[in-house]
């Protein structure tokens, strides 16, 4: 059985068009500023790494946990809670969220055929989530479609809507908006480590929010591709 999506999550599940539309763009027009080119002098590692970074599409091997470690510690490692009034801790972690509430969830199968884990970034641990093999694998079958995904870890954001709701209203936009800059964090970080990661266009709605919770409190937001880069 399928469950419905909120309206104000559900943005379905992008793909490429078998035929594209041409579009032309809207050309900005006024008076212009010329910018100086100074910021690789300001930060010259940043803008090293920025000037490197890629999607990477192909796979020498799954990520090791020790990549994850990594990557899920400079992305994602809560660094301070703070309590609060809403029924759970705020937390303050590298990336930023809406109210440090931090409703969006990271996900991750390193191999085919292995359960979900999910990452306790308080504990700064993988979780694993008992008989879940199945859901894993299918999402991983729709990721398969867009990107070959044998030879990576596969990584899921899954949303807990009501978190985000018990401070705002109309949450879904802050939700969408905070998975988006985890997935810029993880890009950036991966480049850093010499990973191969690539951001898919599909959600995972339908293929993780039924799975995952049988109280329908979870809702896919993004999907990605890690792992080791090719030689060379």
């Amino acid at each position: 059985m399928t469950r419905s999506v909120p309206a104000w999550l559900d943005l379905g599940n992008p793909r490429p068009k078998e035929q594209l539309t041409a579009y032309t763009p809207i050309e900005w027009s006024g008076q212009r500023i010329a910018l100086p080119t100074k910021g690789s002098a300001r930060a010259p590692h940043l803008a090293a790494l920025l000037g490197t970074r890629r999607s990477r599409r192909d796979f020498a091997a799954p990520a090791t946990l020790d990549d994850l470690a990594a990557m899920l510690e400079l992305c994602c490692r809560t660094r301070e809670v703070q309590a609060s009034d809403l029924g759970f801790y705020l937390e303050f972690r590298p990336h930023p969220a809406a109210g440090a509430i931090h409703s969006v969830h990271t996900l991750v199968q390193r191999e085919n055929d292995e359960d979900w884990m999910y990452y306790d970034a308080q504990a700064h641990q993988l979780v694993s989530l008992p008989g879940t093999a199945a859901a894993a694998n299918a999402a991983r079958s729709a990721a398969d479609e867009l990107v070959p995904a044998a030879n990576a870890s596969l990584i899921a954001l899954v949303a807990e809507p009501n978190k985000a709701a018990a401070k705002y209203e109309s949450p879904g936009s802050l939700i969408w908006r905070d998975a988006g800059v985890l997935l810029g964090y993880f890009s950036i970080c991966a480049e850093a480590l010499a990973l191969s990661f690539c951001p898919l266009g599909i959600t995972g709605q339908r293929t993780l929010d039924r799975d995952l919770d049988e109280q329908g409190r979870l809702c896919g937001v993004g999907m990605a591709l890690l792992g080791r880069s090719l030689p060379g």
